[in-house]
């Protein structure tokens, strides 16, 4: 009997090692991506946080975090040194990077029209860039170069006024010691406005600068060697952003999972002042012209904030964009 049964355990053993070579493979760990954001979190970001939050990154294999801005932080520098693999900067800071060398690559703009401009207290009466002479303004490094150009514009040098670094707070605001202020009108404008401040505003478009705002990016060498991961990543952005513009009253609690102090009224009605920059009716999410990006670059030249040589075609690649919308 004990011989009999042998060729049978031999048989179901084979079996079980069948059955165990068509088992599937284990499941990848996610990649762990961190992202440099340009600012505190805030609904600035809502699209990053909605693809985070409703598992979009995770569905592309990315284990995706977030890395805090502000008025200290450089935003390329931990993009660069390979801290971070993605960023968040405007695009006239990527033509200025990528012209001094630095291997920087925009993959998509998010914010397609740009929601800097200049604000003070409506009883100063400034009304136009030239009242800007003499006068401190509080700046962050993403407003400097819109600055600068829009002052240009008007045959107003760098020397003429002053710059400072502060940030956004409204108790230095309501201070009056710094008399202008250069703003997110989707963010800090919100805040100012909740406040009940009564302001006066200068739009830089009304004086030659048509900047892109916030816009994704990495370094040529992390797209060279991770072209799919750079791929997945702007793909879920960009779903995570579709998903925010479809959803805006969903988008306080979410950005309350980053920041649990936000209120959710100010999230609530920045994130109803981001939908025009983001879905401009034009294009898709996301989307770069490369006419408008060889229109920024001379706007900077023109106005002498950009001197050194650029192929300004350098500072970008449609290359992801292309392939997600085919």
């Amino acid at each position: 009997m004990r011989n009999a049964m042998r060729p049978l355990a031999i048989l179901s053993l084979a079996a079980v090692l069948s059955l165990a070579g068509c088992a599937p493979p284990p499941t990848p760990l996610p990649t762990p991506i961190t992202v440099q954001l340009a600012w505190t979190h805030q609904a600035q970001f809502a699209g990053l946080y909605a693809a985070e939050s409703n598992g979009l990154y995770a569905a592309e294999g990315l284990a995706v975090s977030f890395v805090e801005g502000g008025v200290e932080v450089d935003k390329l520098a931990p993009v660069l040194a390979g801290t971070a693999q993605f960023g968040v900067a405007s695009a006239d800071e990527l033509i200025l990077a990528r012209s001094q060398g630095l291997p920087v690559r925009a993959l998509a703009t998010i914010f397609r029209r740009s929601p800097i401009i200049f604000v003070s207290d409506a009883k100063l009466n400034f009304t136009r860039p030239q009242d800007f002479v003499g006068k401190t303004i509080r700046v962050s490094a993403n407003v400097v170069a819109t600055l600068r150009a829009m002052m240009a514009w008007v045959g107003i040098g760098p020397d003429q006024y002053t710059v400072v670094y502060l940030p956004s707070d409204l108790a230095l605001f309501d201070s009056g010691d710094v008399p202008v202020w250069g703003i997110f009108s989707s963010s800090f404008g919100v805040t100012l406005k909740q406040a009940g401040y009564q302001l006066n505003t200068v739009y830089p478009d009304d004086y030659g600068v048509h900047f892109y705002g916030d816009t994704l990016f990495t370094t040529d060498a992390y797209a060279a060697a991770h072209a799919d991961q750079v791929l997945r990543f702007v793909r879920a952005s960009l779903a995570g952003w579709t998903y925010a513009i479809e959803n805006p009253e969903a988008m306080p609690a979410v950005v309350q999972q980053y920041a649990p102090a936000a209120d959710p009224a100010i999230e609530d009605a920045q994130m109803l002042a981001n939908l025009p920059l983001v879905n401009t009716g034009e294009d898709h999410i996301g989307w770069m012209k490369p006419d408008a990006w060889a229109a920024m670059a001379v706007t900077l030249r023109t106005q002498g904030v950009l001197t050194q040589t650029l192929d300004v075609t350098q500072v970008y690649t449609l290359q992801y964009l292309e392939e997600i919308y085919k």
